[in-house]
This record gives C-alpha cells, structure tokens and sequence, in this order.
C-alpha cells in the first residue's frame, strides 16, 4: 500500500469503501428485514393474544351476569329454601325459554348446589342429584364457604369449561347455597373461524377426571370444545410445543401459532388457549417489506458503483495532474542548488495555495531550528546544574516544535518535582537529627521507584528511632523506681546494721559483767571448800559461811537471770537482722540485673543471722542449765541451815555439792567465753554489713544519677506516642523494621534490572526473608487475627505486582501501564509496612 501512487489508493481505497458500504447496507438492510419480521410476529402474537382474551373476557361477563341474574330469581330461591325440585325445575325451564327466544344462548347449563357442596339439580340432568361436590369442585366449596363469586376456568367431567359460581341468599340474607351458570368455550371458537383464523380450547390432559374420547387428545392437551376447525386441527397435530411454550410462536407451513395460559380461580395452570393465523396472510406483509428492502439494495448498489467511476475521473483531471506538476518542481529544486529553495507557482487553486505554504514552510523551517538550538542550549545549562543537586532553575526559552516543546515542559516538570521532593526528604531528615523522632514523614504522592524508596527508608527510620526511644523511655523509668528502691534500702540496711552495732555492744559489757561474777563465784567455791575442810572447828563459823553462800547463790541467780535476758536480746537481734535481710533480698530482686550484687551481701547477712541465732540458742540452754544448777545449789544451803545440827554427818557430801558448784562454774565460765566470741563474730559481721551498707548507697546515687542523665537526654528527644504501643517485645523491633528494609531492597532491586526483553522471575512470596518470618510465626497468638491474614494477601501481592511490572517492561509495555502496575506496588508495600506495626500492636495487647 505504501508504494502504490495515488491515484490506485484512491482507486483501492474508494473500491474497498463501496464494496463495504454495499456490504454494510445489505446486513443493515438484512437485519431491518429480519427486525421487521420479528415484530410482525410479535404484532400478530399480541394481537391473537389480545383477540383471545378480549373473547375469553366477554364470556366471563355475560356468565357472570347471567349467573347472578338466575340466582335472584324468587322461585329458584323459595324452592332452595323449601327443598322443592319441582320448583327449581320449572323456574330454569322458563328461564331457559326465555333465554332461547331473546338471547343466543340456546342451550344453557344450569346447576344448583345446596349449600353444604351437593348437587340440588342439574338443568340439563333432572334426574342426576344428591352426589357430594366437595372432593372435585372447588369453586363451589369456596362460594358456600367464603359467601363470594368465583369467575373461572375449571376442569370437570365433560372437559374444561367457563363457571360463573355465585352464592343464593334469601330475603332476609339466608344463605341457601349457591348457583352455577357453565359456558362452553365455541362462540369464541367460531369468531376466530370467521376471520380464518383458528381457535381450540386445550386442558391439560393431566387433569382429567373422567375418561376422554382419543380423537379430542392432542399431544398433552385434551380439546375442550365441541367447534372444531378440521384444517386447523390436523396442522396443530404437527405443531412442537415445546418451542411454542418456550419462544412464544411457532410456523407451520399453514399456521402461524401463539397460545394464552388457562388459569383457575387459584392461579393454577389447567390448560392453554392455542390460537393461529394462517401462514399466507402472516407473510404477505413480510414478503411486500422483503421487496421493497431488495429493491432499496439494489438503487444503492447502482448508485455506489456511478459515484465510484465520476470520482475516479475527477480525481484524476484536478488532483493527480496538479500534483505530478507540483512533484515535478518540487523535483527539480532537489537537483538544483542549496540556494534554490522555493518552488515556482503555477496555479492558483488548492495546489498552487499548497506550492504558496511549502514556500512558507521552507522559510519557518531555519527560524525554528534556531530557535530550538537556543532552547536545546539552554536546557544543557539547566542540567547541568540539576546533575550536582541544584534545583532552582528552569528552562525558560519556548521551543518551535512542539516536541521539542513538550519535552521542555517534561524537563521542567522533572526538576520541579523532584526538587519538591527531595526539599521535603530533606526537611525530614533535618528533624531526625534534631532527635523529633515524632515528626510525621509526609506522604508524596505521584512517586515510585527510588524516590518512593528513599521515601519508605526514612519512614522506616523514623519509625525505630521512635521506638526504640520509647523502648529507653520505658526503661529508664523502670530503672529510676528501682533506684529509689535502692537507695531505700540501702539507707534502711545501714540504719538496721547501726542498730545492731549498739546493741552488740552492750552485749559485749554484759558478758564481761557475767565473767566477772562467774570468776567470783569461782574463787569463791574454791574458798568454801577450804572452810568446808575446816567446819568442823566451828559450828557457828559454818553457820556464818552457809549464810555467805546462801548470798552468794542468790547473786550467781541474779547473774544468771541477767544473762538470760542478755541471749534473749542477742536473738531478736538475729532475727530482725534475718528479716532486714530478706527485705533487701527481695528489693535486690525487684532491681533486676543491677540488684544482683545487693543479693549476695543480703544473702550473707540472712547467713550470719542464722549463725548468730544458732549461737544464742547455744548459749541460752547453758544458761537455763546454770540456772537450774544454781537452784539446786541454794536449795542445798537452805537445807544446810535448817538441818546443821547434822553438818557432821553432810559435811562430806557438802563438800561434794560444793565441788560440783565449782565444777559448774567453770563450765558457765567456758560457756561465757564462747558467748564472747560470738558477740566478736557478730560485732565483725555488723561491721562488713555497715561497710556493704554504704557501698549499695554509692551504687543507688551512681544508678540515680545514671537515670538522671538518660532522662535529660529522653527529654531532648520527641517520639511517637504510638510506639509506645508495639515495644513489648524490643527483638521486633529491630528484626521487623529489618525486614522492611529488605523488602524496599526486594522492590528496587527487580526494579533496576527492568528493561525491555529482559524476561525474569522474582522470589515468591515465601523465599523472601519478610515470607519466612510470616511462615514462621503463622501459629503464634498475633497471627490469630484479621490483620495478619490482611498482611499475608498485601505481601503476595507485592510480589505479584513487582513480577508484572517486570513483564510489562520486558513487553515495552507504555509508561502508563508500568507506572499504574508501580503505584499500585507501593500501595501495597505501604500497607505491608502499617499492618506489620498493627500486628506488633496486637501482639502486645495480647501478651
């Protein structure tokens, strides 16, 4: 086609036109055909249906009208009323007379029912009465019952037939049963006969409730009416109803059919009214519009191949010679010099105006390459600058082509934009390294690629600062109460252990108190049993030394009693100390990690009291024992003094006891100095516990001030409140915001290596390292929700999407394709990014 000349384009082109457009108005023409014969169907099968109704209709009218015009006859009602036949009788014979002369009804059916559903009498069988009308005939039941008019078709023993039904009432509104007026169907037979058309009333055969005579059955149906056109019968014997019931109209090769449904008075089926037309007077309006559409074909065929042969003339006598002339000049300025750039004008009509405008044309043509050379020039300059990250200078000149133009306005667009962008990157940049970690990133619409990216990395960015600044927030907090509680403690222990200091110092003057008396009492045994050797020289001298005993035992009881209450002191000291200490053991682990030290010194402190407990239960039971030694010594001297007149007899066994009480006092001096060297041990552990005391006090205003310097440098920073609501578990952090990343590296990574013919796959949705962690954690409570079966479909479809942005660049595809495939991946990644902090969000409520 590109090679051919004009003159056999326009012959080819102007031969395919008229044979299209021949071709285009027959099928037009062909389907106005087609259209006109469908609603000449559609109007005949209206009109039959019309017809047939409208008949149908009138029959109902008169029979109704005859059937209450019967039933207000006073003889029919006073022979209900008195059960006399012979009245009923009579009143129909002149009623049936009566309509014979003034009417076309000639042969009336009457039936009159009493009013509990039996037959009263039938006009036509006089002697048929009496049977139960309830089983069968429901018109009936319904007017006794219900005092209404039932209008019907309804199928009885001779066939279906029309049965106006309306209820008798007496006088004085009595009911007394109900009357019946039946109408066959063959006056509306006969009208369409007239008109040669055909009519035939079909029951379903189904229904039939007495035997039918095989020549009245048609297919399914039995024909209920006595007129019958043969002709129209026997083509209905051909006809298929199954496409009848189905399209509405059937052609026979002599009828052309339509049907009406039958209903009773309950809207149920009971047959259908077949009506038709014949063929020839149907197809005779057809066959007069199919000529006349033939003949309108073959004008337009005529009058398209005459247009064809003058245009071809025409355009060869004033187009294709004016143009060879024009071919010819613009031919020989070709070969002629540079210098010759204009074409002679030889005519002045459209070709010579065209001549005219090349001419004018060829002088544009250097104005505009100047033009565009000095634009082209300064879009160089404007690039150059945009390449080292200056934005603030446009194109400013106007180009002469309108590509060139608009590539300028494309230029122009680009560094707008992408200046904007960058300055509002920039911006946000600025606030995270002034610590606002809750500054909002701003949403740019229109990006994708590596701005979007770029956009996406200091939103991720942005986001763990945050977070992890709310995570210190937290924490330091939680560190600042466990200081405090340090510090308290640590003040408490110290105070606790100056306390038992004191009390284990006057503790240690007791028992050197007690040493005191013991070496005393000692001494003082060991002189009774020299005076004992000697009693015997002087009775009153013995009486003088039992009394000095008797003295002596009652201050050794006083001591002892002293250092019962010393012991008792010493262990509820150990006791408290034992309670102080598990106090601190229980703030040290409140403390968590920085309470470990605390612990142990609590632990040791818990240890020494217990040693220091076991101790005084020691020196207590050696005590009671002194005690009860010392009672037993002092009642041997009173019985001494009250029994002296036999001191000669006892004096050897005095001897003894006094050698026992010397022997005990030893054993109380013993005991003395291990209850010494307990005190020394508990002296030297309260010691190590003030020691310790102070140093826990020292960690407490460390740690203080620690918390102090964080919470200055928490001060200085801003966060996101919302992050507060995903740090429960601080690993997320960190590996879901790596995972973020990963994915804006996925997304950029196929994107770079896009470009035509380069045809690849991606990572599904389950190898990246994002689908890993999703499988991973599919059975863990957060993934129990709506929000993670939402992340699960976002994420596929960031890869679905990246693999047909993919394609579409190996396709080369437009750029509008791959950019609304691009903007619908980051949309999608977005998403991923916010139902992943949801998720996190859920995750913590739940824990």
């Amino acid at each position: 086609m590109r090679n051919l000349s004009i003159s056999k384009k326009f012959t080819l082109v102007s031969f395919i036109m008229t044979l299209l457009t021949i071709v285009i108005g027959y099928f037009i023409l062909n389907n106005y055909k087609n259209s006109l014969i469908k609603d000449v169907y559609k109007n005949i099968e209206i009109d039959l249906k019309n017809i047939a109704n409208d008949r149908i209709e009138g029959k109902f009218d008169v029979g109704i009208s005859n059937a209450i015009s019967i039933a207000n006859d006073t003889m029919i009602k006073r022979a209900l009323a008195e059960n006399n036949r012979d009245l009923a009788i009579e009143a129909l014979a002149n009623l049936s007379k009566n309509m014979k002369d003034n009417t076309p009804f000639k042969n009336i059916k009457v039936h009159i029912h009493t009013k509990d559903n039996h037959s009263f009498l039938r006009n036509w069988q006089v002697n048929k009465f009496g049977d139960d009308l309830s089983s069968f005939r429901k018109s009936v039941v319904k007017v006794n019952k219900e005092k209404v008019i039932v209008n019907t078709f309804e199928v009885g023993k001779a066939g279906l037939s029309i049965r106006s039904v309306v209820p008798i009432f007496s006088q004085s509104g009595e009911h007394l049963g109900s009357l019946e007026f039946m109408q066959g169907i063959n006056s509306v037979a006969k009208a369409f006969d007239k008109n040669k058309d055909g009519f035939l009333l079909l029951m379903d055969a189904s229904l039939a409730v007495a035997k039918v005579d095989e020549n009245l059955k048609l297919k399914d149906y039995i024909i209920s009416q006595k007129f019958i056109n043969k002709e129209f019968l026997e083509d209905s014997k051909t006809l298929d109803f199954k496409t009848l019931l189905k399209e509405g109209i059937f052609n026979s090769s002599k009828f052309t059919y339509t049907y009406e449904y039958i209903k009773d008075f309950e809207g149920n089926n009971v047959g259908i009214a077949l009506v038709g037309k014949p063929y020839e007077i149907v197809h005779l309006a057809i066959d007069k519009s199919t000529n006349l559409i033939f003949i309108a074909l073959v004008i337009l065929v005529l009058a398209l191949l005459v247009t064809f042969v003058i245009s071809l003339i025409n355009m060869k006598t004033n187009i294709i010679t004016p143009i060879k002339d024009l071919k010819k000049a613009i031919d020989s300025i070709r070969v002629q010099s540079l210098d010759a750039s204009h074409i002679e004008v030889k005519n002045q009509d459209e070709i010579g105006e065209v001549v005219q405008s090349f001419n004018l044309y060829l002088d544009s043509i250097e104005a505009g390459i100047e033009k565009d050379r000095e634009v082209i020039h300064e879009a160089r300059v404007v690039m150059e600058k945009v390449n080292v990250g200056l934005f603030n200078d446009k194109i400013k000149k106007q180009a002469n082509s309108k590509e060139v133009a608009l590539l300028i306005n494309v230029i122009n667009d680009m560094i707008e934009k992408t200046g904007k962008n960058l300055f509002v990157l920039s911006e946000t940049l600025v606030l995270l390294s002034q610590a606002k970690y809750d500054v909002a990133v701003p949403t740019i619409n229109g990006v994708t690629g590596l701005i979007a990216s770029l956009l996406n990395g200091v939103k991720v960015t942005q986001s763990t600062m945050s977070e992890v600044m709310a995570l210190i927030d937290k924490s330091n907090k939680e560190l600042n109460s466990s200081a405090n509680e340090l510090s308290n403690a640590s003040k408490r222990l110290s105070e606790s252990s100056n306390i038992q200091a004191a009390g284990l110092e006057e503790t240690a003057a007791a028992i050197e108190e007690i040493t005191s008396t013991i070496n005393h009492s000692s001494e003082n045994a060991h002189k009774m049993t020299i005076h004992a050797q000697n009693v015997t020289s002087s009775n009153e001298q013995g009486r003088a030394l039992a009394n000095q005993t008797v003295n002596a035992m009652d201050e050794l009881s006083a001591k002892v009693i002293s250092i019962h209450e010393a012991i008792t002191v010493i262990d509820q000291i150990a006791f408290q100390t034992n309670i102080l200490s598990l106090n601190a053991a229980v703030e040290a682990a409140t403390a968590g990690e920085s309470g470990k030290g605390f612990a142990v010194v609590a632990q040791e402190v818990r240890n020494l009291a217990n040693r220091s407990a076991q101790a005084a239960k020691e020196i207590k039971d050696l005590v009671e024992s002194a005690t009860q030694k010392a009672q037993e010594s002092k009642s041997i001297t009173d019985k001494m003094l009250t029994g002296y007149n036999q001191l000669d007899e006892s004096i050897h066994t005095t001897i003894e006891l006094i050698n026992e009480v010397a022997t005990a006092s030893k054993e109380q001096q013993n005991a003395i100095s291990q209850i010494n060297d307990t005190v020394n041990s508990l002296d030297k552990a309260t010691q190590e516990n003030a020691s310790l005391a102070s140093t826990i006090s020292k960690m407490a205003l460390n740690t203080q001030h620690l918390v102090k310097q964080l919470n200055n440098a928490v001060r200085n920073t801003s966060y996101n409140e919302e992050s507060k609501k995903r740090i429960c578990d601080p690993s997320m952090i960190f590996n879901v915001n790596k995972l973020k990343s990963d994915h804006i590296v996925f997304k950029d990574t196929n994107f770079n290596n896009c470009h035509e013919g380069n045809f690849f796959k991606v990572k599904s949705h389950h190898e990246c390292n994002l689908g890993k962690w999703l499988d991973a954690n599919a059975n863990e409570k957060f993934a129990q929700t709506t929000q993670w079966q939402e992340l699960l479909k976002a994420h596929k479809n960031v890869h679905e999407k990246v693999q047909v942005t993919i394609d579409l660049y190996a396709k080369g595809s437009s750029n509008e394709q791959i950019l609304k495939e691009t903007y619908e991946v980051e949309n999608e990644v977005s998403k991923v990014f916010d139902l992943l902090d949801k998720v996190r969000e859920i995750n913590c409520e739940k824990r």
